[in-house]
Formats: structure tokens, C-alpha cells, sequence
């Protein structure tokens, strides 16, 4: 049985390996972002997989055992407990705590934790900024770092810095932060075991390290959506130091962490390089120099960035051509697929945007017809992977397994 799964598992990779290198598999792999899905169509209430994310791994063999996929997405979910131990100010969760619902996900708020007049300080030294600035920024049980400096080598001032940690709120702080560790361990444990549960049943693991761009890095983490979008028109130079700054942090820490974790995929989420974000010129300056430097030092490496385009791309599709060909995957949310496949058909694998909104809100047969549209316009001779358009958290099993079939059925070369 186990030599049986093993093969099974190696023609499903070997499937999705040949689209990425743009030669003809024998159908179009079927490879959808699955994530909340596990749990919200199964039953398993959002706030239980918060608290131990092994509650959702009946949801995956339930889930696997209706449709068979090339790729298999982990559950990758923010664990509840270390944030809440940090007291995160800038995440809410389900449950009695922050009043949502058991059966929600949950849910990220914008802010802006570097300040107007710290662009300066941040390029300087960023490990500082972020340990005794944005650290209690975000979560407040970590006020007590903001009094640390490690800056000053001689033993003197050292030992008089050092001296800061007896400090009873810099000891709290301290505290917190070696029991948000332990938990963040047990939460590192428990997403191995769903890994497991995913190998287990012949399915390859799909991207397991994730990372953000280097403008996303600056924007989501440290600037803030609506001070970054700002800081474009008022102060683009600082702006374009500041995330050189996180280009290099981004380069280094994506090799390492998915070298670490012998990853073959590199999830890269595009948050804010959207049509709607910014001009075509202004993504060209700011946006896309950091991503691409990060892809290329991926490829160099032996992975594939597997690039999710968020929101619509209609602009940038000659731009992402910019990139050796047969190594890199863009997945769309809302895009001209068509169009999309015309443009980059020759150059990288695409995947597929079915509407999460029409797997969770609409027909069978609205499923069925829209999964032949995409494959008429895109399935060609490869180089195209079946996927949604955002992580699938609620749609109709029946849609998911329509959608699957369909794909099958009509996917074939």
C-alpha cells in the first residue's frame, strides 16, 4: 500500500512539474487553495482549529478523500494562542474574546506602526526598530522592550543597556514572549502532524514557506496600507529606502527559511501591487524591482516561487514576463484569464481563477460550465494549473466536487 501511495504521490507531482516547465502533462492538474476549507465545510468550527490546529485534520481526509488533488495546500492558519499571550492588538479571532462568531476566520486590521518621522531610524538599524518599536506596537503584553538598546559593543555601555532587562516591565515582556515561543512550538508540531495526514493519503505537499515581498513586507508589517499609498506621492525616496532595506532582509530570510524546510514551492502573496493600489509606472518603480530580486534568488536556489497576483492584474501581465521561463507559477485572483495566458503562455505556468464566489454561492452546473470555459482558453498544450481565485474557505462540496470532475472530465490532453 505505502509503495502504491508513493507513486501515486510522484505522477501527481510529476503532473504539476511539467505544466510549471510548460511541456503537455497528460491533463491539467488540479491544484486548489484550500485552507479554512478543511474545517468551515466540514463542520469544524473555526475557533477549535485556532486552538489546536490538529482539529482540522478529519476535515482534511474527509475533504482528500472527495477529490483527489496534484497538489495538497496545508492549513496555514494563525495559531490563537501565542498572539493572544503577545496580546496582538492588530488581529482579532473568533471566539467569546473578540465577539466572532465560532465559525469565522479570523481577521487582520491595517495600521501603521513606523511613524512618519522614523524612516531614518528604521533603515539605520531595522532589527532595533523592530524589537523596541514595533513589537509593542503590535502587541501590548511586549511594551517592555521598547527600553532595550544593543547597539553600543563597548563593554561599558553594554553592561549599563544590559542592565534594562531587570526593569519589572522588561521582565514581564520577556516572560510573555518565552510562553508565545512555546506555544508557537506546539502550534509548529501540530501543523507537521496535518502535513502528515496530507502525505499520508498520496498527495505532494503543496508551498510551505511563505513570504511577502518586500514592498508587502514594509507595508503590511511596519508602514500600513494607507500611510504607504501616501508616502508614495509625499516621501518616494524614503519610501524607496525603506524597502531596499527589506529586499535584503526578504532575500535572505526566504532562502533560509525554505532551505530549512526543504521547500520546493515559495508561496508569495501580492497584497498591494494590485491595478487598484497603484499606477503601472509606480509598480514598475516600486513594487515589482523587490519581487522580482526575491524570485530570481529563489530560482537560483532550486525552488519555485509560486506568485499569487491578489486583486485584479490586467496591467502587469508583460511586466511578470520578466522572468526565466519554465520557473515560476502565477496564480490569479481577478484577471482576464485569456488574456493572461496569451501574455505569459510562453514564458510561465498560470493558474486557473474559478470564483471562490461561484464554488460557494452558485449552481452545479454554473460550475461545471465556467471550469470548460477556462479550460477552452487556457489549457492548451500545458504550462496551466486548475485553481481558484482565493483561498477556499466556504464553498458547497458538491461545487468542489463538480469543479473536480469537471476538470477531470474535460481537463484531459
Amino acid at each position: 500500500m505505502s509503495n502504491d501511495l508513493d507513486a501515486r504521490r510522484a505522477e501527481r507531482a510529476e503532473r504539476v512539474q511539467r505544466a510549471i516547465r510548460l511541456e503537455k502533462p497528460d491533463r491539467v492538474p488540479f491544484a486548489p487553495k484550500l485552507s479554512a476549507q478543511y474545517a468551515m465545510a466540514y463542520g469544524i468550527p473555526m475557533y477549535a482549529v485556532l486552538k489546536d490546529l490538529r482539529n482540522i485534520i478529519p476535515g482534511i481526509r474527509q475533504c482528500l478523500s472527495e477529490i483527489e488533488v496534484d497538489l495538497a495546500w496545508a492549513p496555514i492558519q494563525y495559531p490563537m494562542d501565542p498572539m493572544q499571550t503577545l496580546l496582538a492588538g492588530h488581529i482579532h479571532f473568533p471566539g467569546p474574546e473578540d465577539g466572532i462568531d465560532l465559525f469565522s476566520g479570523f481577521q487582520i486590521q491595517d495600521g501603521t506602526y513606523l511613524l512618519d518621522d522614523e524612516f531614518d531610524e528604521f533603515v539605520f538599524d531595522p532589527t532595533h526598530f523592530f524589537l523596541t518599536k514595533l513589537l509593542p506596537r503590535k502587541f501590548r503584553a511586549l511594551d517592555g522592550l521598547k527600553n532595550m538598546n544593543f547597539q553600543n559593543p563597548t563593554e561599558y555601555n553594554f553592561l549599563l543597556d544590559l542592565s534594562r532587562l531587570a526593569a519589572p516591565e522588561t521582565q514581564r515582556s520577556m516572560q510573555a514572549l518565552l510562553r508565545a515561543a512555546q506555544q508557537a512550538e506546539v502550534w509548529k508540531e501540530q501543523l507537521h502532524e496535518c502535513v502528515s495526514a496530507i502525505t499520508s493519503m498520496g498527495y505532494p505537499q503543496g508551498p510551505s514557506v511563505a513570504q511577502t515581498c518586500p514592498f508587502d513586507m514594509f507595508t503590511d508589517n511596519y508602514r500600513g496600507i494607507e500611510s504607504t499609498m501616501i508616502d508614495l506621492i509625499e516621501r518616494p525616496e524614503q519610501l524607496l529606502e525603506a524597502i531596499g532595506v527589506c529586499e535584503r532582509i526578504c532575500n535572505e530570510r526566504v532562502i533560509a527559511n525554505a532551505s530549512a524546510a526543504g521547500a520546493e514551492y515559495v508561496f508569495i502573496p501580492l497584497h498591494n501591487g494590485a491595478d487598484e493600489f497603484m499606477s503601472r509606472e509606480t509598480y514598475l518603480k516600486f513594487y515589482w524591482r523587490g519581487l522580482r530580486s526575491m524570485m530570481m534568488k529563489i530560482i537560483e536556489n532550486g525552488m519555485t516561487p509560486y506568485v499569487f497576483c491578489e486583486g485584479k492584474y490586467n496591467t502587469r501581465l508583460d511586466i511578470l514576463k520578466d522572468v526565466p521561463r519554465g520557473k515560476v507559477v502565477y496564480m490569479f485572483e481577478e484577471v482576464d484569464l485569456k488574456k493572461a495566458r496569451q501574455t505569459l503562455g510562453d514564458t510561465a505556468c498560470i493558474c486557473g481563477n474559478m470564483p471562490a464566489a461561484t464554488l460557494a454561492y452558485g449552481t452545479r452546473q454554473q460550475v461545471v460550465d465556467e471550469t470548460r470555459r477556462m479550460l477552452e482558453d487556457c489549457a492548451g498544450d500545458g504550462g496551466f494549473i486548475m485553481d481558484c481565485s482565493i483561498s477556499l474557505d466556504n464553498a458547497k462540496r458538491e461545487n468542489l466536487i463538480a469543479w473536480y470532475e469537471a476538470t477531470m472530465e474535460y481537463g484531459k490532453y
